[in-house]
């Protein structure tokens, strides 16, 4: 009796969680508070990220543009022909998020997905690919949508691919 409370309340949650990502003041405050608790959390089934709603989270390391030290950022992702497909879309806000121009001046960096690292390149994909994978997207996280409709700028989108 326990699990099925349990599954309905987690349920619940994720239900919640999907229609908040789509309002304006969530999205802001996700925006300030979710990357810093995924990188406190990170390991952990804890972490916003994923709680409850199994996101598939990666942590993508790569060299700062300006800084030259390396840079961590938590990123949902969908598989794309055997590497990773993440979008910059800094939950709709009018910049492209830090790490978008870290990816476009870093051509390698390593990706973390449950534990495992592995060494990846990086690619910016074109418009066609782009629009070819917004449905995976969705699929994952039902803001997203709403990002496309609201950022005043062309989201871009990567895909990492391990380089093994």
């Amino acid at each position: 009796m326990v699990c099925v409370g349990y599954a309905v309340v987690m349920n619940l949650y994720e239900r919640t969680m999907r229609r908040l990502s789509t309002t304006d003041w969530f999205r802001r405050l996700i925006s300030k508070v979710l990357t810093p608790l995924d990188m406190r959390l990170r390991g952990s089934r804890f972490a916003p990220s994923r709680f409850g709603m199994d996101a598939p989270l990666c942590f993508v390391t790569v060299t700062g543009n300006k800084t030259g030290e390396p840079r961590t950022v938590p990123l949902l992702y969908i598989e794309v022909d055997g590497g990773f497909g993440v979008a910059g879309t800094n939950f709709g806000r009018e910049d492209h998020p830090a790490w978008v121009y870290n990816f476009e001046a870093a051509a390698h960096g390593t990706i973390e997905i449950d534990g495992v690292t592995r060494n990846i390149s990086i690619r910016r994909l074109d418009q066609d690919e782009v629009v070819e994978l917004w449905p995976k997207f969705d699929s994952i996280w039902p803001g997203y949508k709403k990002y496309r409709e609201i950022a005043p700028r062309v989201i871009r989108m990567f895909v990492l691919t391990p380089a093994d």
